[in-house]
């Protein structure tokens, strides 16, 4: 296991915001995660996955911090579609790979820089108009939960699967990985919907400087649209994108207040309105 100290967390997300890791851990099995997780002291547990929904204090030293990076790159195909995946896969490895074999589904969320167990937590999907997520998928999720002390297998019907939710967001549970059956397909009709996804993302989404991805779960569209005109952003800093909607950038010199500021604008706007905005992007403060 690899140990690094005063390490700078903005290079493990991908809005490049954070602060100082006393200790950074990687883990490279469950045993070791587990280890670690019984020597940390504090209430609350800080870890990281792929870090694409994550804003972290930038004026603050976090004592420990674990990365899950290493932890289960298992990828082992059961059979007939049928495949285990450990929680540290890249959900681009992830689907090349069962492509490669003939199977096929999540293609759509091949630009999403993502691991496999973030993926699953956030119950990853397209838009809510199109009624797509990982979920579709999966049979059973593997998790260690903490507050128990004990690793669980979790029946699809027992992870509370709703869109880019589950009961994994900020439960006492870390996913170590699961068990998916994914549909057949062609492998040049798999290459088409990942090209399919690329040249979408290269229109749509706004990828000028470090971002989070989508930064609300729920939102209102024309909201987000007077936000942008009553705070436009920080000159070199945090703004709301003017291409892709629900979308903030760093434009360089971007910071977690800056984030913050422009996030709690939206969600006072909202309730001004009678209406609710849920944040996607978690909060480390």
């Amino acid at each position: 296991m690899r140990i690094i100290e005063n390490e700078s967390l903005k290079k493990y997300t991908t809005v490049k915001i954070g602060g100082i890791a006393k200790k950074l851990y990687f883990p490279e099995n469950a045993e070791e995660l587990i280890n670690i997780i019984n020597t940390i002291n504090g209430e609350r547990l800080y870890i990281i996955g792929g870090g694409s929904n994550l804003l972290i204090n930038d004026e603050k030293i976090f004592d420990e911090v674990i990365c899950l990076r290493n932890v289960d790159t298992t990828i082992n195909h059961l059979g007939n579609g049928k495949y285990y995946i450990g929680a540290s896969v890249r959900i681009q490895k992830c689907i090349d790979h069962i492509n490669n074999d003939g199977y096929g589904g999540i293609e759509y969320l091949y630009s999403v820089p993502a691991l496999v167990g973030g993926a699953v937590t956030m119950n990853a999907g397209r838009g809510k108009a199109h009624n797509l997520c990982i979920s579709d998928y999966i049979i059973d999720v593997h998790v260690y939960d903490y507050l128990e002390g004990k690793q669980k297998v979790l029946k699809k019907d027992e992870c509370g699967f709703s869109y880019r939710n589950s009961i994994f967001e900020g439960s006492k549970m870390i996913v170590l990985g699961a068990t998916f059956c994914f549909d057949s397909i062609d492998k040049e009709e798999a290459a088409r919907r990942k090209r399919e996804r690329i040249e979408l993302v290269r229109k749509v989404q706004d990828n000028s400087g470090a971002n989070f991805g989508t930064v609300f779960r729920k939102c209102n569209k024309y909201i987000m649209q007077f936000v942008k005109i009553v705070h436009p952003g920080y000159k070199g800093g945090m703004a709301f994108s003017k291409k892709t909607s629900n979308w903030l950038v760093n434009q360089g010199k971007g910071t977690y207040s800056q984030s913050c500021k422009l996030i709690d604008t939206v969600i006072k706007i909202h309730r001004r309105f009678g209406m609710e905005a849920i944040l996607e992007v978690i909060k480390w403060d």
